[in-house]
């Protein structure tokens, strides 16, 4: 097979007055930028046959609701991409990497409610559109090759919730990373994909693109003639960084903010050394598995792309929440009136804000969830992207129908964001994840549902 390729990278670097989404109170601007947020696409055809094009954003996640009700973001940014390149919507894929550091556009509160947020969400759209149209425009000749390998188990990432299993030991865990290589002289540019949650410098104010930019980087330069390295996220949805990638020794997370809420430099460069040490262990890693990926790609590119609807969870009455937030609200008024100490202050405002953040699930409501499943392959390699956080238990059901003709990689946060996507089981048990709130709307069966379509759509691109 003979096969184009265009690379990009457009700075989506915030202004200040664009929200972040920890912090007290929630939604609260930034405080500055540490490093560079970026879209990074890839444009890869077969020649005389189809292209598709990969956008991979460094991003919470987009709700596709961010523009307002009756607006849909992906489908917007989709349209724009096809007027200026004729690629198809169904060939385009935008996937986040979930930083928790960058915008919080996924939806938890209504972003439109910040001023200057309109603006910059349209800006923000034609920013990833500029992404997809220069990698498209810049299309040359390439060889393709695919390499596998992993990391240490347990090094990058392991499974937060392995308490909660029959068997904490056997609690599922994805070490693997996989890499497609695009070559021409004196260019190239590279996907990877790993499943590891980035949270290293979650509730803090400043932008980050957490470890995937700082593996992005490392890659691009490494590689001779990288123009970009697109990280696309698995499925990270129950695996988090076990805080000191270099050292392993499980050091705990601390906050970079005192008992009064004011940071503490020490505590901010120490989340900021967790995230470069995890992002350079990842880097070599991936510069390893480009330099020795000697498995050619062959085969058609082409797109599958289906909607269906998946059930919802189950809500509770909203009567009591509203009791519940009103006492909550009038506790902090008064302590805000009695003068109470700053830490007591944003205890309360905390405790509000929870309550708030259940009444947004609430009134979300219980119909049926329109949710799309996309499989891109790419010669012999299938890009599976669900639009939420998949679990472990769902990207190693995509993963095992990779074979000797094909690799399938699940990509998590893609065109869509509807949190967390749960194996059955999982709601069984008192975990996070299933908890009320703006993080999960889709219900038990409804991760495995979009599995299966996903599946569905993969065997149908090699039949």
């Amino acid at each position: 097979m003979s096969y184009t390729a265009g690379a990009a990278k457009v700075d989506l670097t915030p202004p200040l007055t664009i929200p972040y989404l920890g912090g007290l109170p929630r939604h609260s601007p930034y405080s500055g930028v540490h490093d560079a947020l970026y879209a990074r696409a890839v444009a890869f055809g077969e020649v005389g046959g189809e292209t598709v094009i990969v956008i991979a954003v460094d991003a919470l996640g987009i709700n596709n609701r961010i523009l307002g009700a009756d607006r849909d973001f992906t489908a917007e940014v989709r349209a724009a991409v096809e007027r200026a390149t004729g690629v198809p919507p169904t060939h385009v894929m935008i996937a986040s990497s979930h930083t928790h550091a960058s915008p919080e556009t996924a939806d938890f509160r209504p972003l439109l409610d910040t001023p200057g947020a309109r603006e910059w969400l349209a800006s923000y759209a034609d920013q990833i559109t500029a992404a997809a149209v220069q990698a498209f425009a810049g299309r040359r000749p390439v060889t393709a090759r695919r390499g596998r390998g992993g990391v240490v188990p347990g090094a990058l990432a392991v499974n937060r919730n392995a308490w909660s299993y029959p068997d904490p030991g056997a609690a599922p865990e994805d070490p693997e990373v996989s890499v497609l290589v695009l070559e021409a002289p004196g260019w190239s540019a590279v996907l990877y994909n790993f499943a590891s949650h980035p949270v290293n410098v979650q509730v803090q104010p400043f932008a980050s693109a957490d470890y995937p930019g700082v593996t992005s980087d490392f890659v691009e330069r490494n590689v001779p003639g990288c123009r970009a390295a697109l990280f696309l996220q698995g499925a990270s949805g129950n695996l988090n960084p076990p805080r000191d990638p270099l050292t392993h020794d499980g050091a705990t997370w601390r906050s970079p903010y005192d008992a009064e809420h004011e940071l503490v430099l020490d505590n901010v460069r120490n989340l900021f050394s967790y995230a470069q040490g995890m992002g350079l262990v990842l880097g070599l890693r991936v510069v390893d598995l480009v330099r020795g990926a000697d498995t050619a790609v062959s085969g058609p590119v082409a797109a599958e792309s289906e909607r269906l609807l998946v059930d919802s969870r189950d809500l509770p009455d909203r009567e009591p929440f509203d009791a519940e937030w009103a006492a909550r609200r009038q506790a902090l008024d008064d302590a805000v009136a009695a003068g109470a100490p700053n830490a007591e202050v944003l205890s309360l405002t905390e405790r509000v804000q929870e309550v708030e953040e259940q009444l947004v699930a609430i009134d979300r409501g219980t119909d049926p969830i329109s949710a799309e499943v996309q499989v891109l392959r790419l010669g012999d390699v299938a890009l599976a992207g669900l639009p939420g956080e998949p679990f472990v238990e769902l990207g190693l059901t995509l993963k095992a129908l990779s074979d000797d003709a094909r690799l399938v990689l699940p990509v998590g946060y893609a065109n869509d964001y509807l949190g967390y996507l749960t194996d059955p089981d999982a709601w069984d048990r008192p975990i996070y994840e299933v908890s009320l709130g703006a993080w999960t709307r889709v219900g038990r069966h409804g991760g495995t549902d979009l599995t299966t379509r996903a599946a569905d759509l993969v065997d149908r691109l090699w039949s």
